[in-house]
């Protein structure tokens, strides 16, 4: 193709020395990764009438890329169709129509594409890593991980692929080897933010939280606008109780991504566990804006005004949760606590027996179902369900006490 170009080129040069200059900027521009330029000038080809069926389909495939680039990815889909009409056997087209698909979401689609292209050229790397993209969010680990060890078989020094096959792996919960390929990524790409924020999760989910913690933090010094490691390392800070970093993390995201409804969700569990509720409901208000079905946030926001003494409000959040997500345990917990703030005993018990049914060591399911039961007038029964919780987690009172319930009176607030 650039062979063709060159020979055309140098025949017009013959002529008109001035439109050859002018044609020549404009394929520059066509074929450069700035999207709007590149636009214009490969429109400029494509209705000039001048260019030949091979160079014509080579425009409308760097248009489409173009199109794809700025997120206009049905305008791209037309263009890749249009050049693979022209020339049926043009892989990269097919490669970059599956790609517009992926961005899409149409998955399916991109696969049929990815597979014309590897058939019309199996020595493609790119090809291969794209389907095994495709195959991962499709769930299909076993078919993309093939395919990225194919890209890899193609090109050793593919960073992208080790990524994206350690991404597969920690899918399958293969974490060490997940690890590994992180690691080689890393290797041959030392500013490879993506791969260490990967690897980042990779030691999350093995519990390896301060190599998890380390990996983000790399993450966000290579990039500071990389609002998921952001999230990440708050949430790992969450995990460890250290509340006042965990929330500048979930600020951070949140300016980056202000639509990101898990960083106000997150910030809202922060700011409950240093007792701020109206602030953790204002937080937990704005993820439920953003994310109308987020049962997570509506449980979480259950217990923030339950503990507020908004009670009929938390009811009907935790309510809607359970719509969501039913058998949730935490959520069954959460709406007991209401009912057994409400005085409502029977309904608080139903609620604990349920959640303990699922996880029967949950300590204030216990100690909650022990409340209630005195509050019944079982005072043997909720004794012995209240040393049952203090023998699993001895502070539970405490908890209970901040939350405003208390063996002495259910409905007493707390300091």
């Amino acid at each position: 193709m650039v062979l063709a170009l060159a020979v055309c080129c140098a025949v017009l040069g013959l002529s008109r020395g001035s439109a050859a200059q002018s044609r020549g900027e404009n394929w520059s521009r066509c074929e450069g990764s700035n999207p709007d330029p590149s636009i214009a000038a490969c429109t400029a080809l494509i209705q000039s009438g001048q260019e030949s069926t091979e160079n014509l389909a080579v425009a409308l495939n760097s248009r489409g890329i173009a199109y794809d680039v700025k997120g206009q990815h049905d305008q791209a889909i037309a263009d890749f169709d249009r050049a693979v009409q022209l020339e049926p056997d043009y892989a990269g087209a097919f490669s970059n129509r599956g790609n517009a698909h992926g961005a899409k979401g149409e998955y399916d689609e991109a696969i049929a594409d990815y597979d014309r292209a590897i058939q019309l050229k199996p020595d493609d790397p790119d090809a291969f890593n794209y389907r095994g993209i495709a195959y991962t969010v499709k769930g299909r680990y076993d078919r993309a991980i093939a395919d990225f060890s194919t890209a890899i078989e193609l090109k050793p020094d593919y960073a992208a692929a080790y990524n994206n096959r350690g991404s597969a792996y920690d899918d399958q919960g293969q974490y060490d080897r997940a690890i590994a390929d992180f690691d080689k990524a890393i290797q041959l790409k030392p500013d490879y933010a993506e791969a260490f924020s990967n690897r980042g999760n990779a030691y999350t989910d093995k519990s390896q939280y301060d190599r998890a913690i380390a990996d983000y933090t790399e993450a966000i010094r290579l990039n500071p606008e990389d609002a998921g490691s952001l999230l990440n390392r708050g949430i790992r800070y969450l995990a460890m109780g250290l509340l006042d970093q965990a929330i500048p993390d979930f600020d951070q995201a949140i300016r980056v991504r202000p639509d990101f409804a898990e960083a106000f969700n997150d910030r809202g569990i922060a700011y409950h566990g240093k007792g701020q509720d109206e602030a953790a409901i204002a937080d937990f208000d704005q993820a439920i804006r953003l994310k109308t079905d987020f049962a997570e946030a509506y449980r979480n926001r259950c217990l923030s005004r339950s503990i507020a003494g908004r009670l009929p409000l938390a009811l009907a959040d935790c309510n809607r949760s359970l719509e969501l997500r039913a058998n949730d345990a935490l959520t069954l917990s959460s709406r007991a606590l209401v009912y057994l703030k409400m005085k409502n005993a029977n309904a608080a018990i139903a609620d604990y027996n349920a959640a303990l049914r699922i996880n029967p060591n949950r300590a204030s399911a216990l100690y909650g179902r022990g409340l209630a039961r005195q509050l019944e007038g079982d005072a043997g029964g909720g004794a012995s369900d209240i040393a049952a919780a203090q023998t699993i987690q001895p502070a539970i009172a405490e908890q209970f006490a901040r939350w405003g319930v208390s063996a002495q009176s259910p409905d007493r607030r707390g300091p």
